[in-house]
Formats: structure tokens, sequence, C-alpha cells
């Protein structure tokens, strides 16, 4: 008789915590947008509202609105960007959206009303309204980042194709020209702010550099970021974290997907090692609890979620992302994480079809306590 085969499970999905993957709609009342439109590429958090909003890539650019507490539950896609296939920064503070979009004709700045929603219990009026353009800003040009400055005012960013560093107003979306990355295009398409305010990257052969909005000059820092051995001339920071506690910088690398930390003031840098044999690091985000969490994995692969534990050291491959509530769903590939107010983490999935992943890291169990 043959020996049967133990089919245990090998522990390969979601190890610790919980993984919900929502879709982009309000189940039973809207559908989400057309596939092709959804690969959620950057995310903002109005603090006031507990309001997620997403802005994607793809055959054409949606902004959606994201609400999870209390009695909403939905995502409500406000309307594809007109000649838009990119938004690639979004601003939800105050009491108007403002967002950068990119399409062939180059870049421009947008502003929307913040989405309102109460009293999901009966009658929802979900209102869609029209975007208003402010200004074109980079004229046959795309982004491929840009963040929020430190005083709320403007949008650093720096463009795909010449890797230009820019500074956007807010308001005007008046645009000046900071400086210019490296022309042969190594250069990182992901940007971070600092406790400071200071804007990082990386250009060359796996060199960071910052820039101090207040001079407006960028400044190539002679350290580089982790890699494989004879690989730093393609090695560039993929995915960027700031602890707001600690003022520290985590980052990951593509291709070879290393993690490391950098200190802005003393500008000491660290390699934490490589949290699992995926290449490339897509995103990371710093929980509450001083944790880093963050997705491997390119196009090609099944994403891995992983953990980084400052407290201990310990690098966790926490496994392939898994969503077994209401549809079963597997995750592949993300482009962005963020932290909510109560501690959970929204992942962008970047792939044909998306969901709005949300994670809840397991919570420590506390430790007998003698007599």
């Amino acid at each position: 008789m043959a020996e049967e085969m133990n089919w245990d499970s090998l522990r390969e999905f979601t190890r610790e915590g919980l993984m919900v993957a929502l879709p982009l709609c309000f189940p039973g009342q809207s559908v989400p947008p057309p596939a092709g439109e959804t690969a959620t590429k950057v995310m903002a958090l109005n603090r006031g509202t507990d309001t997620l909003y997403l802005g994607t890539e793809g055959e054409k650019a949606h902004l959606l609105a994201a609400m999870i507490h209390q009695d909403t539950g939905i995502v409500h896609d406000l309307g594809a960007v007109p000649e838009a296939t990119s938004i690639d920064g979004l601003s939800a503070q105050g009491e108007e959206l403002r967002f950068l979009a990119s399409g062939p004709q180059g870049c421009a700045l947008y502003s929307s009303p913040l989405f309102r929603g109460s009293f999901f219990i009966q009658e929802w009026g979900l209102a869609r309204r029209p975007f208003a353009k402010v200004a074109a800003l980079l004229k046959g040009q795309s982004v491929a980042h840009a963040v929020v400055s430190q005083d709320g005012k403007s949008f650093l960013g720096v463009t795909a194709q010449s890797g230009e560093v820019f500074r956007a107003d807010l308001e005007t979306g008046k645009t000046s020209i900071l400086g210019v990355l490296d022309p042969r295009g190594k250069y990182s398409r992901r940007l971070a702010l600092d406790q400071a305010g200071r804007l990082w990257g990386t250009s060359g052969n796996a060199q960071p550099w910052l820039l101090d909005p207040a001079r407006g000059e960028i400044e190539q820092l002679p350290m580089r970021i982790p890699g494989a051995a004879g690989r730093e001339q393609h090695t560039q920071v993929s995915a960027w974290a700031l602890d707001p506690l600690t003022g520290v910088l985590y980052g990951g690398t593509r291709p070879d997907g290393f993690l490391f930390k950098l200190e802005p003031e003393t500008r000491q840098l660290v390699s934490l090692g490589k949290p699992c044999r995926q290449d490339l690091i897509t995103c990371l985000a710093v929980g509450n609890d001083g944790r880093v969490f963050g997705m491997a994995g390119t196009s090609d692969d099944i994403g891995h979620s992983f953990c980084y534990d400052p407290a201990t050291g310990s690098l966790i491959d926490l496994g392939i992302p898994v969503s077994t509530l209401t549809q079963r769903q597997y995750g592949y590939h993300y482009a962005c994480a963020l932290t909510g107010t109560d501690g959970e983490i929204y992942f962008g999935q970047h792939e044909r079809v998306n969901f709005l992943w949300v994670y809840f890291p397991a919570v420590p169990r506390r430790a007998a306590q003698a007599g």
C-alpha cells in the first residue's frame, strides 16, 4: 500500500497577522474601474477623516477613496483623470486634494474636493465630481514620483525620462528645476522625506543624494547602498519608509532586494540583509510598534511579505500574501505601502486586476509573570 502523502501546510502563506483584500468598489452598489486601470502607484491618508486616497496608473489613471472604519467599508472610484495614464503624487492635507498626473502630453496639477461619506447604513449617495486642472507643469515629460514637502506647500519630484528634480507649488503649479540626476537614467524612481524635510534618493552607481529644499541644491553622498557584489551600476532604491519617532529612513533596493537603514543626521548606512529570495523590494512601511513591513518580488514573481524588528534585529519572511475572507485572493506584485491610524498597513497592488490590501500585524502575547 502506497504511503499516504502529508498535505499539511508548509506555512508559506501570511504566517503572522491577517491580510484582507478589499475590492475597489462598494460591493453590491458599484463596480471597480476596468482591468488595466487599477494598478496603484501612490497613496495618501487624510488623518482627519481616516480616508485613504489611491492614485493608479495604466491605460487610464484613476483616483479612488477608501473608507474602512466604522460603518463605511467602501472603496469609491472618484473617476478617471482626463488625458492621464499615471497619478504620480498625492496630497490629502487640508480641505482639498491636490495631485500630479502624467500622460502623453506631459504632467499637470489637479485639484478635487475631499471625499465625504457618512451613515453608510441605507442611503449612500456616492458623488463623483469632475477634477479641476490647475496648471500644466512639465510639457512632454512624465513624473516618476513626487512627495509633499514638509511645509505642505509644494510637491518635490523627479521626472521619469530626464531625471530632473523639481519643485511644484501646490496652489499655482509654478515649477522650478532644482537639479539633474544621472543623464544615463541611473537614478531611483522613488523619493522620501526625512524628519528635517530633506529629500532623499539615489543615482549613479548606488549613491545616495539629498536635497535641502531651503538651499535648493542636490548633494551627492560618498557611500553606497547595499547590493550584490559587482552590481553597483544597476542598484538603486526602489522603496523608502520613515520611522516618525526615531527619524530613521529604511530603504529597499532593486534589482537585488536588500534592506538597509539610514541615519539622516549622521549619514550612517547599515545593511540589514535580504528578506527573502525574491529580487526587488517594492514597498515599505513602519508600523505603529516600530517594526518595518514590506513586500518583495518582481512582476514575474509571486510576492512575499516580510518584517524587520529593530528591537531584536530579526528579519523574517512572512510568506506569500493571501486573503481568505470573502473572495480568495493571492498577491503577486505591489508598488506602495502606508500605515493607517490604528496600525493597519495598506498595500497598493500593482497588477492588471487589483485590490486594496490591508494587513493587520500580529499583536505580541504578554509574557507570564512569576508569582
